[in-house]
């Protein structure tokens, strides 16, 4: 995981109180065990650096919380996380049942949610590359784009053979 990846969670567990960058650390787990000094220190000064955070000396601790700017990122990404699930369920109505089988029962529910966990980061980046070239007006970009994943899904469910309907 690099510093970009950590700030939204560190954002997201300072929204919920305001706490020292050693606390901050034991709770951004990564593999089970806390992140390091030597990355949470940068990951505070840029956050800070970028207006999202703040500190106070509390005795010779220095506690974070969010600023306003924060405070409404956090927000935002909650609004836009929200949005993503809602806009899944969308899409799956009127087709077919978004992973019948799966769905119900609880063991591939739980395969299904470490798979959307594994995929996720990915899927962001896409986004966020769909996101400027949209912004651009760069509408072929994201056909090209679209395509290219179109094309390697198309090239695993070859190679794999897994049992995946598509």
């Amino acid at each position: 995981m690099n510093l970009g990846e950590y700030s939204d969670s560190a954002l997201f567990i300072l929204s919920l109180k305001p706490m020292s960058g050693y606390e901050l650390s034991r709770k951004l787990k990564w593999d089970g065990s806390m992140v390091s000094g030597g990355t949470i220190r940068p990951l505070l000064k840029s956050l800070e650096r970028h207006g999202f955070i703040r500190y106070e000396m509390r005795g010779r601790a220095k506690v974070y919380s969010l600023t306003s700017k924060g405070e409404k990122y956090v927000s935002n990404l909650r609004s836009f996380r929200e949005n993503i699930r809602e806009r899944m369920l969308a899409v799956s109505m009127g087709r077919d049942l978004l992973f019948p089988d799966v769905l119900a029962s609880i063991e591939d529910t739980t395969i299904l949610n470490e798979a959307i966990d594994l995929m996720a980061l990915t899927i962001i980046r896409q986004v966020k590359v769909a996101f400027v070239l949209k912004k651009d007006g760069n509408n072929e970009g994201i056909d090209r784009m679209i395509q290219l994943i179109n094309d390697s899904i198309k090239q695993v469910l070859q190679t794999e053979k897994p049992k995946v309907k598509q």
